[in-house]
């Protein structure tokens, strides 16, 4: 049983009369965060505040909640498609919690997860040579080094709220079942930036069935349960787990409910959970002894941190973001209306 969060208690519900007590202290820190934020976007937008602008189209994958949405597999579907209309696509992340010796990084499917962060590795061994990635904590100058690379077109993961890269193209994300939450900013609801940002990109797209005809639906479909050790090439045969089985489930993502809802869908009986934090891990002790009572299965953005490690019965569930074409055709004509 997955116990409910204060966020999944109170972010996420309506409101009513007792979630608006439960969140009452923190409305003053609700406000001061909305008047940070304003007078941050304000200034850059009135050039207050430098703005890098590339002559290479810049691509802004982002979201205006916390947690995880769907952005990676979102940036995963697009490089490959750019690249099959023709483009020589890069990616920049800021590479969260990797830290690397110098910077821009680039990052290749080989690179340590500790110089690079999970994301981006994950999204470089998705997409092997159809794109560059790159990381680099200063958004701009990475995007500036996938620029002379020859990059025509760059994408950056996570990047909305990033005001100091100029952006051609926004692309919000939105969870289809979480969607805006109670509608208030952090840190009494779960949004980084007012709803009013929706009207402002070029598209947004909703992880799951989108009733809004002006937004554009986005499918993650699961792909066979694989073990960790043929997702990381250490096995040359591929081990799939038996659906129906009861297995234990780690997920270190911002929405680890949305993984553990999709493996009941898959029919797979989750009796146990590792539940980590964004981002993080643990250690290999903890997952040989839970590997001992049950299959582990984790995200794909889970399995390049434990990549390395060469233990049976761990098994990786990864998915494909699909949208309709409608949408990359879109997409396709707003970069080409850009003249760049």
């Amino acid at each position: 049983m997955v116990n409910m969060s204060f966020e999944d208690k109170v972010w996420y519900q309506k409101l009513s009369f007792k979630n608006i007590l439960a969140v009452a202290p923190l409305l003053p820190f609700t406000a001061l965060f909305g008047a940070i934020t304003s007078v941050r976007r304000k200034c850059y937008n009135n050039g207050f505040f430098k703005k890098t602008k590339l002559k290479t189209p810049v691509i802004v994958v982002g979201g205006i909640s916390v947690g995880g949405t769907g952005k990676t597999p979102l940036c995963i579907a697009l490089l490959l498609k750019l690249k099959e209309l023709g483009y020589k696509p890069g990616l920049i992340s800021r590479g969260y919690r990797g830290k690397a010796e110098c910077y821009p990084l680039t990052v290749n499917t080989t690179t340590d997860v500790k110089q690079c962060g999970d994301e981006p590795l994950l999204i470089k061994m998705s997409v092997g040579d159809s794109a560059v990635v790159a990381v680099d904590p200063l958004r701009e100058r990475g995007a500036q080094y996938l620029e002379h690379l020859g990059c025509d077109v760059i994408v950056t993961d996570d990047g909305l709220q990033h005001y100091s890269l100029d952006r051609d193209i926004e692309i919000i994300v939105l969870d289809g079942k979480r969607l805006l939450g109670n509608g208030l900013l952090l840190p009494a609801g779960p949004l980084r930036e007012g709803k009013w940002h929706l009207d402002k990109a070029d598209f947004v797209i909703v992880n799951g069935i989108s009733h809004n005809l002006n937004y554009t639906s986005m499918t993650l479909v699961p792909k066979p349960v694989v073990s960790l050790k043929a997702f990381a090439k250490i096995d040359s045969e591929t081990d799939y787990l038996q659906k129906g089985c009861d297995v234990c489930a780690l997920a270190g993502i911002g929405n680890p409910k949305r993984f553990y809802d999709t493996l009941k869908q898959c029919d797979f009986c989750v009796v146990d959970t590792i539940d980590v934090g964004d981002h993080k891990k643990v250690d290999k002790e903890v997952l040989k002894a839970h590997s001992l009572l049950h299959p582990v299965v984790m995200t794909s953005k889970d399995a390049v941190k434990y990549a390395h490690l060469n233990l049976d019965n761990l098994y990786v569930l990864n998915i494909e973001a699909v949208l309709p074409e409608s949408f990359f055709e879109s997409l396709n004509e707003k970069i080409k209306s850009l003249g760049k």
